[in-house]
């Protein structure tokens, strides 16, 4: 009687070795790519919310002529989700803003009954301030509406005015701007795209 020998080979320390590298790496990727996907659906609620905050305004100077300002809200620092919870007495309750579910960013308006100091009345700037990464450094998104000089309101909180566009010349006016990354791509403050 003759046996036959089947040899059981398994897997060599060199192939669970490059297995295990390969595993993470990828995952390493993944992670990496998950994590800057959030960032940007966060920078989409601030630029949606902005934009919005932008035509309400309009649509109220339109209907009463005085641009509303509105106390930062929710009241808590930017950087964790929190509830939408309007502050009073200047609230986005009278422009009729009111944020969906819970958000990443404190949201303001200045305007003349502000503090803003365009005398005119006719400008404000809407402003999105976030830390979602919660490293100490703020994201700013705003829109920017001059009045008909040109005039225009900084943000309430750290006081910045529109970017130039380089190609034109021109303050970026009446459209959700990202501070840092639009002046980023020029070249005077550095690129902070992870500050979301």
């Amino acid at each position: 009687m003759s046996r036959i020998h089947t040899s059981r080979r398994g897997f060599t320390l060199i192939e669970l070795t490059i297995t295990v590298a390969i595993m993470g790496i990828l995952s390493a990727t993944a992670i990496g790519l998950f994590r800057a996907q959030g960032m940007r659906a966060k920078r989409t609620e601030a630029m949606t919310n902005v934009e919005g905050i932008g035509k309400m305004e309009r649509a109220y100077f339109g209907e009463n002529g005085i641009y509303l300002a509105a106390t930062p809200a929710p009241p808590a620092l930017p950087g964790l989700k929190q509830n939408w919870q309007p502050v009073l007495p200047f609230s986005f309750d009278a422009l009729g803003f009111q944020a969906e579910g819970s958000v990443w960013f404190v949201y303001d308006v200045n305007s003349l009954n502000g503090g803003c100091a365009c005398a005119s009345g006719a400008c404000f700037t809407a402003t999105a301030y976030g830390d979602s990464d919660l490293d100490g450094r703020p994201a700013v998104i705003s829109t920017f509406h001059a009045d008909s000089g040109g005039v225009v309101c900084g943000t309430a909180l750290l006081a910045i005015t529109p970017p130039i566009d380089p190609g034109t010349g021109v303050a970026v006016l009446d459209q959700a701007v990202d501070i840092y990354s639009f002046d980023s791509m020029f070249g005077t403050i550095p690129q902070r795209a992870d500050d979301y």
